[in-house]
């Protein structure tokens, strides 16, 4: 006799996930910080901004965006300047605060509950500097996890930003509880392996459990509904409302390419055809073409950019060969896929020699 098993007991409870997309605009104070850590290292922001395409005058404007490959483009140039080690992306996230994440940071601090403060935080992660895809779940255990999935971020800046993600979700929890009771973090487990000789950063302040599943920040399951010092529902009502305002904003700005391109990123690089992303915006695909070409761009164009990045991704991972890579973007022989990346590559050289 089979005896029925209760699935949906061993199923966490969610009690909010994020965007599952890391490629949206967000401020560039980010960089700004970035730059400003690496210039106590000896690092020119020159040096970190080159061939990202951020003028460095721009950064300035506290309206100013920058697009998420434009921030990789800097991490990467800051790794390679003062090179790259485990705890690095710890010690930058330590230096988020609130105040850096602008009104976002005021809608967290003026949540009642800790709740809120997960619900809303990873509804408008579109206003962060994150990279991670967060959600929030109750485990069988009772425990809260606030988890941070790097999965999805190029192989060679991962640990950096996962970390970052990490430490600066870490002191927004310190200056949300600030004026009450201790943060009742647990443990912070990191999907990475302990590097040898490794003190605990003094930042995550819990143990530390490496080589996890996946990163995450466990706090005691009584965090969820007790009143935080500086809860506000007047304020956080205004907050959420300008947040929406600012979220609709950026999406408004980020036009036909961008979306688009998300889209092809998100699929991995074999062409589903214009018709079908045409579909998915609820356009015609004369209508995509003309946006794009609007633009100064075409779907051809976007196709080839997105797949020389996931190709340039994919060659920093030693483990993928040539043909495993023509497999994913969606070709039947090697020998095709390395034409079309010639192709690519030419396209990308004469653009920049363009511009």
């Amino acid at each position: 006799m089979t005896v029925p098993v209760d699935t949906a007991a061993a199923q966490p409870e969610v009690i909010a996930e994020g965007f599952t997309d890391w490629d949206f605009p967000r401020a560039a104070s980010g960089v700004v910080l970035l730059l400003d850590f690496a210039a106590e290292r000896g690092l020119a922001a020159a040096d970190c901004l080159a061939g990202t395409g951020i003028d460095a005058a721009s950064l300035g404007d506290p309206h100013h965006l920058v697009e998420a490959s434009q921030e990789i483009a800097v991490v990467r140039n800051l790794l390679h300047g003062i090179g790259d080690r485990p705890g690095l992306g710890i010690e930058v996230g330590a230096r988020y605060h609130v105040t850096t994440f602008g009104l976002f940071g005021y809608a967290l601090l003026s949540a009642p509950t800790m709740r809120e403060v997960f619900r809303y935080g990873l509804r408008y992660s579109a206003l962060t500097f994150g990279f991670a895809r967060h959600s929030a779940v109750v485990d069988a255990a009772g425990d809260v996890l606030h988890r941070m999935d790097g999965g999805r971020i190029p192989t060679d800046v991962r640990r950096f930003l996962v970390e970052r993600d990490c430490a600066a979700n870490i002191v927004l929890g310190r200056q949300v509880f600030a004026g009450g009771p201790p943060v009742p973090l647990r443990r912070v487990d990191l999907a990475f392996p302990e590097p040898p000789g490794a003190a605990r950063p003094t930042v995550l302040d819990a143990p530390v459990r490496y080589g996890a599943a996946t990163t995450a920040l466990v706090y005691d399951n009584a965090i969820l509904d007790s009143p935080l010092p500086h809860g506000n529902p007047h304020t956080a009502q205004i907050c959420r409302e300008l947040c929406e305002r600012l979220v609709a904003q950026r999406a408004g700005a980020s036009g036909a390419a961008r979306t688009v391109r998300r889209q092809l990123l998100a699929g991995g690089g074999p062409d589903p055809g214009i018709e079908h992303i045409a579909r998915r915006m609820n356009i015609t695909s004369r209508t995509l073409r003309r946006r794009l070409a609007a633009e100064g761009t075409t779907y051809r164009r976007l196709l080839d950019d997105v797949r020389l990045t996931l190709v340039q991704d994919g060659l920093r991972d030693e483990r993928l060969s040539a043909a495993e890579l023509a497999h994913r973007l969606g070709y039947s022989e090697p020998s095709s896929f390395m034409r079309a990346f010639r192709r690519w590559t030419a396209a990308d050289s004469g653009r920049s020699e363009g511009s």
